[in-house]
């Protein structure tokens, strides 16, 4: 081990070497691992190392200590700790184009997924959360309302890695807010005079009628002003 310490530290690989003891071994979340001192014993390196390399998987959320158990592997939180940092604040424009992009992929991607799975219970919902965003006014809405209705078009969609990475979206609903009347607000007029706005009424219709296609594309034109934003925007 010690003749790599010039790319990376002891940490770092005892960190490497028990995550290769766990794939080597097959174990599954649930299994007990040797502890800081066998582990130590085993790489030839101080328990203080292999102390340091282990608090680094638990803040992973790879293993755990469990009473009278010791160490065992668990399954880590799907992208476990991404939120906490993705403030629009230090991301650069660059980034939060990037992100809008993933944006326009998954929200448009996911149909097949929401229309095999909405039930009326949804589309009441649904028409409970439209119903106060029209008494509000488009124009008014915070960014809590703006997420209500795309978390619950994430929840239909029925699976939970996209309700956790969907968190990770926060920052471009920030950033949209913010910067709506210089980014946004000029393109949304543009929409407006050739009759293009797509808004949550009309994309909940699309939902009760069962229109997929229909649906698509009425996302598409929703999420539109992300489409100019990232293909005619130019940072000055």
């Amino acid at each position: 081990m010690k003749n790599s310490l010039h790319t990376t530290t002891l940490a770092d690989q005892a960190e490497e070497k028990i995550i290769e003891y766990i794939k080597e071994h097959h174990l599954v979340p649930g299994d007990a691992l040797p502890n800081e001192m066998q582990f130590s014993e085993m790489m030839g390196i101080s328990r203080n190392v292999v102390r340091e390399a282990m608090s680094r998987l638990r803040m992973l959320g790879l293993i755990q200590s469990r009473t009278k158990r010791g160490i065992v592997v668990t399954e880590p939180p799907l992208l476990n700790g991404f939120s906490k940092v993705l403030d629009p604040q230090l991301l650069s424009i660059n980034t939060l184009k990037d992100m809008m992009g993933m944006r326009l992929a998954l929200e448009i991607g996911i149909t097949d997924f929401i229309f095999a799975n909405i039930t009326n219970v949804d589309l009441k919902e649904l028409d409970e959360i439209v119903a106060r965003q029209k008494a509000i006014g488009i124009n008014n809405l915070s960014i809590e309302d703006e997420l209500k209705f795309h978390l619950k078009i994430y929840e239909i969609a029925g699976n939970q890695f996209i309700m956790k990475f969907q968190e990770l979206m926060h920052p471009v609903f920030v950033f949209s807010k913010q910067n709506y009347e210089n980014y946004f607000q000029p393109i949304n007029r543009k929409l407006q005079e050739e009759n293009k706005i797509i808004t949550h009424v009309d994309i909940l219709e699309k939902l009760k009628n069962r229109d997929a296609e229909g649906y698509r594309n009425a996302m598409r034109m929703h999420l539109h002003p992300y489409w100019e934003f990232l293909y005619n925007y130019t940072e000055k």
